[in-house]
């Protein structure tokens, strides 16, 4: 398991590390160090769907949308994933940021937010079918606390997907400290999907079985959905 030993407090982190501000930084010493690199990537990500749609495809591989039900989004950030969850779920978001819950509120207007750490939210037990943590873990200071709060809002047989850098990607083997996945402080855990998977289960759940494409090596990206048993 890597991880940044030294914690900040959840206030340091709201107030000191913006997504926004924190993304705008490493876009520039990116494009200061790599040019060519970030150059190929924005063109590639062109080509790709909306973010959104990403999400809420990949949610829907493990909840088809027919079934409906109440999804709760860990780390809501500014609401695009829970605009489009909305045409499917009854939704909530839990977000730290105050400006990226501002933003989720006027996006998602029908959605309930809760302004807190997701460790220090209050959340009703057994009560989704769904949660999402996407871009979340990597910034959890407590990450097996996030996951059993995760656990505990899930009804049985609710289902849990994960997003998080993929540390076990041949490119942040290249790269090394230039890894696009580093990202310091905000980003204080990185997982492989062996340590991943490790702590979904010692968390309660249920790995459930994916493609080789949710931890292709050749991604940054690593893909895992888990149940409640």
């Amino acid at each position: 398991m890597v991880y940044l030993a030294q914690e900040i407090s959840y206030a340091q982190q709201a107030a000191e590390h913006e997504f926004a501000d924190s993304y705008l930084r490493e876009h520039a010493r990116r494009k200061q160090k790599h040019p060519i690199l970030l150059a190929i990537s924005g063109v590639t990500r062109k080509l790709k769907p909306q973010i959104g749609d990403r999400l809420l495809s990949q949610t829907l591989r493990w909840w088809p949308a027919s079934r409906g039900g109440r999804l709760l989004d860990l780390g809501c950030g500014d609401g695009k994933f829970l605009e489009k969850a909305a045409q499917h779920f009854d939704v909530t978001g839990v977000e730290i940021s105050p400006l990226l819950a501002s933003m989720t509120e006027a996006r998602v207007p029908r959605a309930r937010i809760i302004r807190a750490p997701v460790t220090e939210a209050q959340l009703p037990e057994d009560h989704f079918d769904v949660v999402t943590q996407f871009s979340v873990l990597e910034h959890e200071w407590r990450p097996l606390d996030a996951l059993r709060v995760a656990h505990r809002a899930l009804r049985p047989g609710g289902v849990t997907v994960v997003k998080v850098p993929n540390h076990a990607s041949w490119n942040r083997h290249i790269m090394r400290q230039d890894w696009c996945g580093y990202r310091l402080p905000d980003h204080c855990n990185y997982f492989t999907p062996h340590t991943l998977a490790a702590m979904l289960r010692k968390a309660g759940f249920t790995p459930l079985t994916g493609s080789p494409f949710d931890h292709f090596p050749l991604s940054d990206s690593l893909w895992m959905a888990v149940r409640k048993p």
